[in-house]
């Protein structure tokens, strides 16, 4: 046999060859979150970058074990943001690719959010993977930022509320990431994308928490409901970390409520109160001040147990909260500045806490639309003790009043315009954001309703007009007045720009608006967000009771047209989107003169959470505007 020659050239290994053996099904017995350590490589934009490791979050286990282990089902996972659902799906995903492949589909909830998600996330982390390395197609056409062509299967990356993507392909995996931002109905038509694979499909439902009745809602009601539990180190007990405490039983976060952690004036002292911030076992009732080798500790132990025992055996659920994984001292916090903000009648950040940070169910007693109006002890047109005023700088102020201050009676009037009449509300307000109404009343023309300023001393800018209904008069007697127009719209809040780079800030009013009439006329105009203003006049209205937070009164004999109309809209769900609307024939004109008065409130920071914010810097529009009233 001849030699091979000293300078022929050493040839490696045949691409091809390797290709093959690659491709081979083999049987990995391992768990998904073992195999996952080895290959699985997560990319910088995760908190923690690095190869996975499911010690970080090793409640994650079980559900990659029963997405491994079972087919032909359908599992839920509702938990807080930014702890790891996506996650799991993506691992999950990468070992069906090479494991259990099949059509699959990831959908997001828009086009243009699955087109992030893909681009920046799920295919950097399926490309490093190098068991899938040789499943991908050489023919680069059949590799696009939201579609792959495998070699053995295809995966789709789109947007659950675009139509046409519910439509067509039949899948045996399916990802659903933020079902409760799906469109109504949307999930179900999901679902039958993958009836041919009924056997041997897997679909997972990602979600924070859910509105109440929404289609994320139903997907956890119908799954078994298994709660993430851990074990207290004193007593052995088991317990699933709960955030509302009951106050006559034990168990729940507790912090320290005393002249220690709260100043003179009611408010927190931040830094000592976290200080004091504990779990309190609902078996043995002993405290466990937080820290983060505690919060391990408590993870070194855990257990799901089902909930809803009488689920379908193809219906499974898993749900944890931040509790898990962030610190409980910043949820504290963060849970009193969102309590803040609903007693000033905006719901938004609790909602955000209870949904986002709790996995919980979000309910705004949306049948609950009659509310006992209780009359307080004084009666139309009498002045109020409380009422605040507005100093020339636009300042804000309670009685008693600094000597030699000039102030004008922090005092809203808001009408609602219609054909051939007008209906007026005059409200005072206190400085902390309750209020009393001082008066309601039809009137005929626009003389009458600027005797009605004069009679009340409100000055000219802070009577609010409404311009939904004859626009072209409304701002041109505004004009004339020096009165503000307000229209309402269908968007839950406006962006604001600030100065210096700073980032928008979102309420739920807009930017002043000039409105030019003409030979030097001109008014201003706010649209402002039908729906989160009449949501915090609704709150509102429910408490006459300081202890509460704000009180809105009515007085003893305010009439029954007023009640009459206070009940002539309710919150109701159209596209899975809340509205207020219009019960029937009734007449709603002085609740909306009412929903003007808390969008003057809101303007002016009596209510809502910009109230609970630090003062705008000087110069910004809001500042301006206040300092032209004074």
């Amino acid at each position: 046999m001849t030699s091979p020659s000293p300078t022929a050239k050493r040839r490696g290994p045949d691409p091809l060859l390797h290709a093959f053996f690659d491709c081979v099904p083999v049987v990995d017995d391992r768990p998904i979150w073992e195999w996952a350590a080895e290959h699985i490589t997560v990319g910088e934009e995760m908190s923690q970058p690095g190869p996975f490791d499911i010690n970080l979050h090793p409640y994650a286990k079980e559900p990659l074990d029963v997405l491994r282990n079972r087919t032909g089902i359908e599992v839920t996972i509702q938990a807080s943001v930014q702890s790891v659902k996506s996650l799991i799906a993506q691992v999950f995903l990468a070992w069906t690719i090479k494991h259990r492949p099949g059509p699959a589909q990831w959908n997001a909830q828009t086009d243009d959010k699955a087109k992030d998600f893909a681009e920046f996330r799920l295919m950097p982390m399926l490309e490093r993977c190098a068991p899938l390395r040789y499943h991908f197609p050489a023919n680069r056409h059949k590799k696009r930022t939201t579609t792959i062509l495998f070699n053995h299967m295809f995966l789709v990356v789109q947007g659950a509320a675009t139509p046409s993507n519910l439509q067509s392909l039949s899948v045996a995996i399916q990802v659903n990431d933020e079902v409760w931002l799906y469109p109504q109905g949307h999930l179900e038509q999901l679902r039958k994308r993958t009836t041919s694979f009924r056997t041997s499909r897997v679909i997972l439902n990602l979600s924070t928490g859910a509105e109440d009745g929404d289609e994320a809602d139903l997907a956890w009601e119908d799954s078994d409901q298994r709660e993430l539990e851990v074990r207290c180190p004193c007593c052995r007990g088991w317990f699933a970390l709960q955030w509302d405490k009951d106050p006559n039983r034990p168990g729940g976060i507790v912090w320290e409520d005393s002249e220690r952690t709260r100043h003179g004036d009611g408010t927190w002292k931040w830094r000592d109160m976290r200080k004091t911030v504990a779990y309190e076992c609902p078996h043995c009732a002993e405290r466990m001040p937080y820290s983060k080798e505690l919060q391990k500790d408590l993870l070194r132990e855990w257990r799901f147990t089902p909930r809803n025992p009488d689920a379908p055996e193809d219906r499974v659920g898993f749900r944890w909260n931040a509790m898990a994984h962030m610190d409980w001292r910043d949820l504290v916090e963060e849970w009193h500045k969102a309590v803040a903000a609903y007693r000033r009648g905006d719901a938004s950040l609790l909602k955000e806490f209870r949904m986002k940070r709790l996995a919980q169910t979000w309910g705004e007693d949306s049948e609950d639309f009659r509310v006992e109006i209780r009359r307080g002890g004084y009666r139309m047109g009498e002045p109020w003790a409380d009422e605040g005023g507005i100093d020339a700088h636009g300042r804000i102020l309670g009685p008693p009043f600094p000597e030699g201050v000039a102030t004008i009676p922090l005092r809203f009037l808001t009408v609602d315009v219609q054909m051939d009449h007008m209906w007026a509300v005059v409200r005072s307000w206190a400085a902390n954001g309750s209020s009393r109404l001082l008066w309601w009343e039809r009137l005929p023309s626009w003389e009458d309703v600027e005797t009605l300023q004069e009679r009340f001393g409100v000055h000219r800018g802070l009577v609010f007009v409404d311009a939904g209904y004859a626009s072209y008069e409304v701002y041109r007697q505004c004009a004339a007045r020096g009165w503000i127009a307000l229209v309402g719209d269908g968007r839950p809040t406006f962006v604001h720009r600030r100065r210096g780079g700073t980032a928008p800030a979102h309420r739920f009013y807009s930017p002043r608006q000039k409105i030019v009439l003409g030979r030097g006329q001109s008014c201003f105009l706010h649209r402002w967000s039908n729906l989160s203003c009449k949501d915090i006049l609704a709150r509102l209205r429910r408490n006459q009771d300081p202890g509460q937070g704000l009180t809105w009164e009515v007085p003893e004999d305010v009439g029954e047209e007023y009640a009459r109309q206070m009940d002539g809209e309710r919150r109701v769900k159209k596209n899975n989107k809340p509205v207020w609307e219009q019960i029937g024939n009734r007449d709603q004109h002085l609740w909306d003169a009412e929903a003007m008065q808390c969008v003057a409130a809101v303007m002016l920071k009596l209510v809502g959470r910009d109230a609970m914010a630090d003062p705008e810097a000087p110069g910004t529009e809001d500042s301006k505007r206040n300092a032209e009233i004074g």
